[in-house]
């Protein structure tokens, strides 16, 4: 069977292209829901919510612009784990669209990397659009702050794809290793739902009693919401911590994802 080697440029890039082309006919209906959720849960919680806690909100922030940021680092994660469990699931198991793919010179390193960066793309041109709409609303920035931040704020969409390439890779991994389409119910109510509850968008995690604290340093979205908080609000150097744990827990897992995914497409 061989090992597995370095995915090509070019054709991670196929893989990409192909996934983009599709996305560009339908992106307006597939874009609406991806916006409404998230500002949904930022009206509802942020504004409603918000009107009751105290006033100085949390760190110094109003309870919208701490929750805003959190959001659109779980708008990146949803956006990723979707495209690389049911998507992927169906173009690898009932589309065939992969098996396909490899009878090219595409080969299947290409295929899993070319979906990494593809959900990634799509986690940040989901969270940019949020963001857009979060800024023009007002709910992160005031007028005086969005000219002190807005450079850094440019760096949002960046870390949104890096999140998403993240969240692409844990997402493509349970996907490698699962034969069901229903699996994919334990993932998202045992990973991906305490992730989201749990990683400090509605409340600071610090204030939990010993050891949520810990065990939330541990888990991804925990730094992306610290991340994607700091661009918004006023970075500090210990966000670089927080960036350093996204890239190696990216890295250490990405080639796993690959290697499984290679064995069964070419099984």
């Amino acid at each position: 069977m061989g090992g597995v080697r370095i995915p090509a440029l070019r054709g991670t890039f196929r893989v990409w292209q192909r996934n983009a082309t599709i996305f560009r006919k339908y992106w307006k209906t597939i874009m609406f829901p991806n916006l409404f959720e998230p500002l949904l849960y930022l009206t509802a919680l942020g504004l409603g919510l918000g009107a009751f806690i105290r006033e100085g909100g949390i760190n110094g922030l109003t309870y919208t612009q701490y929750v805003a940021p959190g959001l659109l680092a779980a708008n990146a994660m949803f956006a990723a784990s979707f495209e690389s469990t049911y998507n992927t699931y169906v173009k690898l198991k009932i589309g065939r669209v992969y098996d396909a793919i490899v009878a090219t010179p595409v080969n299947a390193e290409d295929v899993v990397a070319g979906e990494y960066l593809w959900a990634g793309t799509r986690a940040a041109l989901y969270g940019t659009a949020f963001l857009g709409v979060i800024t023009v609303l007002g709910f992160v920035f005031s007028p005086e702050a969005l000219l002190v931040q807005s450079f850094w704020a440019l760096l949002i969409p960046l870390i949104l794809l890096v999140v998403g390439g993240m969240f692409s890779v844990t997402g493509t991994l349970f996907t490698s290793l699962i034969s069901s389409i229903d699996l994919y119910a334990y993932y998202f109510t045992l990973v991906i739902t305490p992730l989201f509850l749990f990683s400090g968008i509605f409340f600071p995690i610090e204030d939990f009693p010993s050891p949520v604290p810990e065990i939330a340093w541990f888990t991804p979205l925990y730094h992306a919401v610290n991340v994607c908080r700091s661009l918004a609000v006023g970075p500090s150097p210990y966000v670089l911590v927080d960036v350093v744990w996204i890239l190696i827990f990216t890295g250490a897992l990405a080639l796993l994802p690959i290697r499984f995914m290679r064995r069964r497409l070419i099984s």
